[in-house]
Protein backbone atom coordinates (compact mmCIF):
# COMPACT_ATOMS: atom_id res chain seq x y z
CA UNK A 1 0.00 0.00 0.00
CA UNK A 2 2.03 3.51 -1.40
CA UNK A 3 2.43 6.19 1.92
CA UNK A 4 2.39 9.69 1.82
CA UNK A 5 4.56 11.88 3.13
CA UNK A 6 5.24 8.62 5.76
CA UNK A 7 1.68 8.07 6.64
CA UNK A 8 -0.92 5.44 5.48
CA UNK A 9 -3.55 6.00 2.75
CA UNK A 10 -6.07 6.34 4.72
CA UNK A 11 -4.59 8.40 7.40
CA UNK A 12 -3.26 10.96 4.57
CA UNK A 13 -7.04 10.57 2.92
CA UNK A 14 -9.12 11.40 6.41
CA UNK A 15 -6.47 14.48 7.52
CA UNK A 16 -7.61 16.01 3.79
CA UNK A 17 -10.97 15.14 4.01
CA UNK A 18 -10.82 17.17 7.74
CA UNK A 19 -8.80 20.09 6.04
CA UNK A 20 -11.80 20.62 3.74
CA UNK A 21 -14.37 20.81 5.99
CA UNK A 22 -13.20 24.34 6.87
CA UNK A 23 -14.79 25.37 3.26
CA UNK A 24 -18.63 26.16 2.71
CA UNK A 25 -19.74 23.25 0.60
CA UNK A 26 -20.59 26.01 -2.31
CA UNK A 27 -16.86 26.88 -1.83
CA UNK A 28 -15.58 23.46 -2.21
CA UNK A 29 -18.02 23.09 -5.82
CA UNK A 30 -16.68 26.33 -6.84
CA UNK A 31 -12.90 25.37 -6.26
CA UNK A 32 -13.40 22.05 -8.12
CA UNK A 33 -15.13 23.48 -11.04
CA UNK A 34 -11.86 26.16 -11.42
CA UNK A 35 -9.40 23.61 -11.16
CA UNK A 36 -11.17 21.34 -13.96
CA UNK A 37 -11.25 24.39 -15.70
CA UNK A 38 -7.26 25.06 -15.77
CA UNK A 39 -6.94 21.09 -16.46
CA UNK A 40 -8.78 21.79 -19.69
CA UNK A 41 -6.83 25.21 -20.33
CA UNK A 42 -3.97 22.73 -20.24
CA UNK A 43 -4.79 20.64 -22.55
CA UNK A 44 -5.81 22.93 -24.87
CA UNK A 45 -2.78 24.34 -24.63
CA UNK A 46 -0.59 21.65 -24.34
CA UNK A 47 0.84 22.53 -21.32
CA UNK A 48 1.85 19.56 -18.88
CA UNK A 49 0.29 19.60 -15.67
CA UNK A 50 0.85 17.25 -13.03
CA UNK A 51 -0.97 16.80 -9.74
CA UNK A 52 1.98 16.93 -8.00
CA UNK A 53 3.94 19.34 -9.42
CA UNK A 54 3.41 23.32 -8.34
CA UNK A 55 2.06 25.44 -11.45
CA UNK A 56 4.79 28.17 -12.51
CA UNK A 57 4.07 31.81 -12.60
CA UNK A 58 4.87 32.17 -16.01
CA UNK A 59 1.78 29.56 -16.60
CA UNK A 60 -0.40 30.99 -13.85
CA UNK A 61 0.22 34.51 -15.97
CA UNK A 62 -0.83 33.02 -19.00
CA UNK A 63 -4.20 31.08 -17.68
CA UNK A 64 -4.91 34.32 -16.38
CA UNK A 65 -4.67 36.45 -19.68
CA UNK A 66 -6.50 33.83 -21.74
CA UNK A 67 -9.52 34.92 -20.11
CA UNK A 68 -9.12 38.30 -20.74
CA UNK A 69 -12.43 39.44 -23.26
CA UNK A 70 -14.51 36.34 -22.25
CA UNK A 71 -15.47 36.61 -18.61
CA UNK A 72 -15.83 39.04 -16.14
CA UNK A 73 -12.79 40.00 -14.03
CA UNK A 74 -14.55 38.43 -10.71
CA UNK A 75 -14.55 34.68 -12.33
CA UNK A 76 -10.77 35.15 -13.39
CA UNK A 77 -9.98 35.55 -9.78
CA UNK A 78 -12.37 32.86 -8.43
CA UNK A 79 -10.50 30.40 -10.88
CA UNK A 80 -7.28 31.45 -9.81
CA UNK A 81 -8.05 31.40 -6.19
CA UNK A 82 -9.39 28.00 -6.78
CA UNK A 83 -5.81 26.81 -8.18
CA UNK A 84 -4.28 28.79 -5.34
CA UNK A 85 -6.02 26.53 -3.00
CA UNK A 86 -5.20 23.36 -5.05
CA UNK A 87 -1.60 24.20 -4.26
CA UNK A 88 -1.99 24.71 -0.31
CA UNK A 89 -4.02 21.21 -0.55
CA UNK A 90 -1.35 19.52 -1.69
CA UNK A 91 1.29 21.47 0.31
CA UNK A 92 2.89 22.90 -3.07
CA UNK A 93 4.35 26.58 -3.05
CA UNK A 94 2.15 29.22 -4.90
CA UNK A 95 4.14 31.60 -6.47
CA UNK A 96 2.05 35.07 -6.60
CA UNK A 97 3.25 37.67 -7.91
CA UNK A 98 2.63 41.84 -9.09
CA UNK A 99 2.54 40.94 -12.44
CA UNK A 100 -0.03 38.05 -12.33
CA UNK A 101 -2.02 41.10 -10.31
CA UNK A 102 -1.60 43.21 -13.14
CA UNK A 103 -2.96 40.95 -15.49
CA UNK A 104 -5.76 40.33 -13.14
CA UNK A 105 -6.69 44.00 -13.38
CA UNK A 106 -6.35 44.30 -16.84
CA UNK A 107 -8.86 41.21 -17.79
CA UNK A 108 -11.46 42.96 -15.41
CA UNK A 109 -11.27 45.87 -17.70
CA UNK A 110 -11.41 43.96 -20.81
CA UNK A 111 -14.73 41.93 -19.25
CA UNK A 112 -17.19 41.96 -22.20
CA UNK A 113 -20.92 43.57 -21.69
CA UNK A 114 -22.32 39.91 -22.00
CA UNK A 115 -20.40 39.33 -18.55
CA UNK A 116 -21.96 41.77 -16.37
CA UNK A 117 -25.17 41.06 -14.55
CA UNK A 118 -27.87 43.99 -14.21
CA UNK A 119 -27.50 45.04 -10.06
CA UNK A 120 -30.38 43.42 -8.02
CA UNK A 121 -31.78 46.40 -5.59
CA UNK A 122 -31.64 44.65 -1.98
CA UNK A 123 -34.59 43.70 0.23
CA UNK A 124 -36.00 47.16 1.89
CA UNK A 125 -38.11 47.78 4.82
CA UNK A 126 -41.10 49.11 2.53
CA UNK A 127 -40.51 45.16 0.56
CA UNK A 128 -41.16 43.59 4.47
CA UNK A 129 -44.12 45.99 5.06
CA UNK A 130 -45.61 44.64 1.85
CA UNK A 131 -44.94 40.53 3.35
CA UNK A 132 -46.07 41.34 6.49
CA UNK A 133 -49.61 42.87 5.23
CA UNK A 134 -49.69 39.78 2.89
CA UNK A 135 -48.52 36.63 4.96
CA UNK A 136 -51.11 34.88 6.91
CA UNK A 137 -50.60 35.55 10.18
CA UNK A 138 -52.51 32.18 11.48
CA UNK A 139 -50.98 30.23 8.93
CA UNK A 140 -47.74 28.62 10.53
CA UNK A 141 -45.68 28.17 7.41
CA UNK A 142 -45.87 31.94 6.84
CA UNK A 143 -45.54 33.12 10.29
CA UNK A 144 -42.13 30.83 9.94
CA UNK A 145 -41.70 32.87 6.52
CA UNK A 146 -42.53 36.07 8.46
CA UNK A 147 -39.92 35.20 11.16
CA UNK A 148 -36.86 33.82 8.75
CA UNK A 149 -37.30 36.89 6.79
CA UNK A 150 -36.81 39.65 9.71
CA UNK A 151 -33.72 37.65 11.41
CA UNK A 152 -32.28 37.07 7.63
CA UNK A 153 -32.73 41.41 7.31
CA UNK A 154 -31.67 42.84 10.22
CA UNK A 155 -29.26 40.27 11.88
CA UNK A 156 -27.44 40.68 8.09
CA UNK A 157 -27.54 36.61 7.68
CA UNK A 158 -26.53 34.44 4.88
CA UNK A 159 -29.29 32.54 3.82
CA UNK A 160 -27.46 29.31 4.51
CA UNK A 161 -27.12 29.97 7.86
CA UNK A 162 -30.75 29.76 8.95
CA UNK A 163 -32.40 28.25 6.35
CA UNK A 164 -31.95 24.95 4.69
CA UNK A 165 -31.40 23.88 1.60
CA UNK A 166 -33.81 20.69 1.59
CA UNK A 167 -36.14 19.31 4.35
CA UNK A 168 -33.50 17.30 5.21
CA UNK A 169 -32.62 19.47 8.34
CA UNK A 170 -28.51 19.63 9.22
CA UNK A 171 -28.43 20.23 13.13
CA UNK A 172 -24.83 21.13 12.57
CA UNK A 173 -24.96 23.97 10.66
CA UNK A 174 -28.37 25.43 11.35
CA UNK A 175 -29.72 26.65 14.79
CA UNK A 176 -32.30 24.44 16.84
CA UNK A 177 -34.76 26.12 18.88
CA UNK A 178 -32.24 25.90 21.85
CA UNK A 179 -29.94 27.89 20.38
CA UNK A 180 -31.88 30.92 20.85
CA UNK A 181 -31.63 33.62 23.65
CA UNK A 182 -34.60 35.80 23.89
CA UNK A 183 -34.97 38.84 25.74
CA UNK A 184 -37.64 37.59 27.89
CA UNK A 185 -35.70 34.03 28.68
CA UNK A 186 -33.05 36.34 30.05
CA UNK A 187 -34.89 37.47 33.32
CA UNK A 188 -34.77 41.43 34.74
CA UNK A 189 -35.71 44.33 32.53
CA UNK A 190 -36.45 42.50 28.98
CA UNK A 191 -36.54 45.89 27.66
CA UNK A 192 -33.32 46.60 28.80
CA UNK A 193 -32.12 43.35 27.14
CA UNK A 194 -30.94 42.29 23.49
CA UNK A 195 -31.84 38.80 22.03
CA UNK A 196 -29.18 36.16 20.71
CA UNK A 197 -29.12 33.71 18.16
CA UNK A 198 -25.90 30.88 18.39
CA UNK A 199 -25.44 29.60 14.34
CA UNK A 200 -23.58 26.34 14.75
CA UNK A 201 -21.93 27.13 11.88
CA UNK A 202 -21.24 29.92 9.24
CA UNK A 203 -19.07 30.75 5.77
CA UNK A 204 -16.31 32.26 8.04
CA UNK A 205 -17.08 30.64 11.26
CA UNK A 206 -16.83 27.13 11.10
CA UNK A 207 -16.88 26.76 14.78
CA UNK A 208 -20.45 28.69 15.56
CA UNK A 209 -20.71 32.21 16.26
CA UNK A 210 -23.03 34.57 18.72
CA UNK A 211 -25.40 37.16 16.62
CA UNK A 212 -27.24 40.03 18.69
CA UNK A 213 -30.92 40.45 17.69
CA UNK A 214 -31.40 44.13 17.03
CA UNK A 215 -34.23 45.93 18.65
CA UNK A 216 -36.43 48.09 16.47
CA UNK A 217 -40.52 48.31 15.59
CA UNK A 218 -39.66 45.07 13.50
CA UNK A 219 -38.21 43.66 15.92
CA UNK A 220 -37.45 39.68 14.83
CA UNK A 221 -37.79 38.54 18.21
CA UNK A 222 -41.25 39.08 18.64
CA UNK A 223 -42.21 37.14 15.44
CA UNK A 224 -39.38 34.20 16.35
CA UNK A 225 -41.89 33.63 19.90
CA UNK A 226 -44.82 33.89 17.55
CA UNK A 227 -43.66 31.24 15.27
CA UNK A 228 -42.06 29.36 17.70
CA UNK A 229 -45.62 28.92 19.21
CA UNK A 230 -47.67 29.16 16.16
CA UNK A 231 -46.14 25.29 14.97
CA UNK A 232 -45.30 24.45 18.70
CA UNK A 233 -41.58 23.89 18.60
CA UNK A 234 -39.61 22.11 21.29
CA UNK A 235 -35.90 22.77 21.94
CA UNK A 236 -34.62 20.47 20.09
CA UNK A 237 -36.84 20.95 16.86
CA UNK A 238 -35.08 23.10 13.97
CA UNK A 239 -35.69 27.07 14.83
CA UNK A 240 -37.18 27.82 11.47
CA UNK A 241 -39.42 24.53 10.09
CA UNK A 242 -43.31 25.05 10.87
CA UNK A 243 -47.08 22.81 11.07
CA UNK A 244 -47.78 21.21 7.79
CA UNK A 245 -51.38 23.02 7.29
CA UNK A 246 -53.18 19.43 6.83
CA UNK A 247 -51.02 16.84 8.10
CA UNK A 248 -49.56 19.07 11.23
CA UNK A 249 -45.88 17.35 10.48
CA UNK A 250 -43.01 19.19 11.07
CA UNK A 251 -41.07 20.68 8.23
CA UNK A 252 -37.94 22.08 7.58
CA UNK A 253 -38.16 25.78 5.72
CA UNK A 254 -36.19 25.39 2.46
CA UNK A 255 -34.77 28.03 0.44
CA UNK A 256 -36.87 27.44 -2.13
CA UNK A 257 -40.43 27.68 -0.21
CA UNK A 258 -38.55 30.68 1.54
CA UNK A 259 -38.01 32.48 -1.09
CA UNK A 260 -40.62 31.64 -3.70
CA UNK A 261 -43.26 33.00 -0.40
CA UNK A 262 -41.98 36.40 -0.46
CA UNK A 263 -41.31 36.86 -4.40
CA UNK A 264 -45.35 35.46 -4.95
CA UNK A 265 -45.96 38.30 -2.75
CA UNK A 266 -43.54 41.12 -4.37
CA UNK A 267 -44.28 40.18 -8.36
CA UNK A 268 -47.50 41.79 -8.67
CA UNK A 269 -46.24 44.53 -7.11
CA UNK A 270 -43.86 44.47 -10.14
CA UNK A 271 -40.75 43.88 -8.29
CA UNK A 272 -37.96 42.19 -9.78
CA UNK A 273 -37.28 38.36 -8.91
CA UNK A 274 -35.32 38.49 -5.81
CA UNK A 275 -32.61 36.10 -4.45
CA UNK A 276 -32.13 34.75 -0.65
CA UNK A 277 -28.81 36.85 -1.28
CA UNK A 278 -30.49 40.53 -1.12
CA UNK A 279 -31.71 39.79 2.66
CA UNK A 280 -27.65 40.80 3.68
CA UNK A 281 -26.94 43.36 2.28
CA UNK A 282 -30.25 44.50 2.35
CA UNK A 283 -30.33 44.76 6.06
CA UNK A 284 -26.86 46.08 5.97
CA UNK A 285 -28.23 48.96 3.91
CA UNK A 286 -31.03 49.50 5.78
CA UNK A 287 -28.90 49.77 9.22
CA UNK A 288 -26.31 52.26 7.33
CA UNK A 289 -28.40 54.53 5.97
CA UNK A 290 -30.44 54.62 9.64
CA UNK A 291 -27.13 55.86 10.97
CA UNK A 292 -25.46 53.37 12.94
CA UNK A 293 -21.62 53.37 12.69
CA UNK A 294 -20.30 51.57 9.45
CA UNK A 295 -17.86 49.86 12.21
CA UNK A 296 -20.97 48.96 14.02
CA UNK A 297 -22.48 47.54 10.88
CA UNK A 298 -19.47 45.78 10.13
CA UNK A 299 -18.95 44.03 13.53
CA UNK A 300 -22.25 42.58 13.83
CA UNK A 301 -22.34 41.72 9.53
CA UNK A 302 -19.12 40.04 10.23
CA UNK A 303 -18.56 41.35 7.14
CA UNK A 304 -14.66 40.93 6.91
CA UNK A 305 -14.03 43.82 4.15
CA UNK A 306 -15.24 47.00 3.11
CA UNK A 307 -16.91 45.74 0.41
CA UNK A 308 -20.70 46.51 1.82
CA UNK A 309 -19.73 49.85 1.78
CA UNK A 310 -19.08 50.32 -2.15
CA UNK A 311 -22.39 48.76 -2.68
CA UNK A 312 -24.10 51.30 -0.35
CA UNK A 313 -22.96 54.36 -2.28
CA UNK A 314 -23.70 52.84 -4.80
CA UNK A 315 -27.50 52.67 -4.01
CA UNK A 316 -29.63 55.31 -5.56
CA UNK A 317 -27.84 54.22 -8.85
CA UNK A 318 -29.23 50.93 -8.42
CA UNK A 319 -32.23 51.59 -7.67
CA UNK A 320 -33.16 54.35 -10.45
CA UNK A 321 -32.29 51.68 -12.81
CA UNK A 322 -35.08 49.47 -11.19
CA UNK A 323 -37.45 52.91 -10.72
CA UNK A 324 -39.29 51.09 -14.03
CA UNK A 325 -39.77 48.10 -12.42
CA UNK A 326 -40.54 49.45 -9.28
CA UNK A 327 -42.55 52.26 -9.17
CA UNK A 328 -46.10 50.66 -7.57
CA UNK A 329 -43.73 49.21 -4.82
CA UNK A 330 -41.82 52.14 -4.24
CA UNK A 331 -45.28 54.14 -3.48
CA UNK A 332 -46.27 51.57 -0.86
CA UNK A 333 -47.59 53.11 2.42
CA UNK A 334 -45.17 52.90 4.88
CA UNK A 335 -46.84 54.16 7.95
CA UNK A 336 -49.54 50.90 8.23
CA UNK A 337 -48.69 49.00 11.18
CA UNK A 338 -47.26 45.77 11.03
CA UNK A 339 -49.21 42.29 10.90
CA UNK A 340 -46.93 40.52 13.04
Amino acid sequence: MPRTHGLSHATWARTLDVHDAALARGTTTNYEAGLRHFEAWCRSERVPFSREVAVSEPIACAYAASQAGWCAGGTARSRLAALKFWHERQGLPWVSSARLTRILKSVQLAAPPSSRKDARPPVTEAMLDEALHALDPVRPFDVCVAAAMLTMFWCQLRGGEIVSNSRTYDFTALPSVKCLRLRHDAGGDASRMTSALWLPRTKTDREGVWIWIAKHWNDPSHAIRDHIARSKLRPDDPLFAYRHDTSNMLVALTKAAFIGRLNEIWEPLRIPRITIHSFRIGGTTALLRAGVDPEVVKVAGRWKSDSFLRYWRALDNIVSSHMDLCDVYWQADRNRAPVF
